[in-house]
């Protein structure tokens, strides 16, 4: 099962409206609604990501272990690899997109993106995306996070746990692939969420 990364806020700042993320720094600054936050997350992550792919031709964007709590923990399918820390954890995501040049690309609508949140500020994020290489999808995706703002850094969100679930596909290329559903239920999802409270 997937772990991931915490978010906490501070309730005082419930009441204020969204602000648009900055293109290197996610703020804790947005009316709390989990979705609303996943979705924010999710765009802001994935797009400074796959900017560091070599292949698309963009401006990598400021990726690096600020972006993550230094005991941060990274598990892949079924626990087959396991890495600790901000360095490694942030290292070992680079690769997939400036060494293996993958592109991740989340499913945003609402099968393919879930969020909840606890009393205490715990959100829990799970999406579902294709992975690409050029022009051929090479198989689908499902990640969950865990984020913790840092109220020592302006309040920006830190990356504290990420589990993430590859499943490939024979590539073809140019083929136009469904997006992928979230295999996540609230149920299980709400399981995961009293957990995390006991790792953070």
């Amino acid at each position: 099962h997937f772990l991931s990364w915490v978010l906490c806020y501070t309730p005082e700042r419930t009441s204020r409206q969204p602000k648009a993320p900055d293109s290197n720094v996610l703020k804790a600054e947005v009316g709390f609604d989990p979705l609303v936050l996943g979705q924010r997350f999710c765009d802001w992550f994935f797009k400074m990501l796959n900017s560091q792919n070599p292949s698309m031709g963009q401006q990598p964007q400021d990726w690096g272990p600020q972006h993550f709590w230094p005991d941060a923990k990274l598990i892949t399918d079924e626990q087959v690899e396991e890495l600790l820390g901000a360095e490694q954890v942030s290292l070992r995501l680079l690769t997939l997109t400036r060494e293996e040049r993958l592109f991740l690309s989340p499913n945003l609508q609402p099968h393919g993106l879930k969020a909840l949140a606890s009393p205490h500020g715990l959100v829990l994020v799970a999406v579902a995306g294709t992975i690409h290489r050029d022009k051929a999808c090479l198989g689908i995706f499902e990640q969950m996070f865990g984020l913790i703002s840092s109220p020592l850094d302006g309040n920006s969100w830190k990356i504290k746990f990420v589990n993430m679930k590859i499943r490939g596909q024979n590539a073809v290329e140019g083929m136009e692939v469904v997006a992928p559903t979230l295999n996540y239920n609230s149920t299980e999802l709400q399981g995961l969420l009293t957990l995390c409270r006991y790792w953070v």
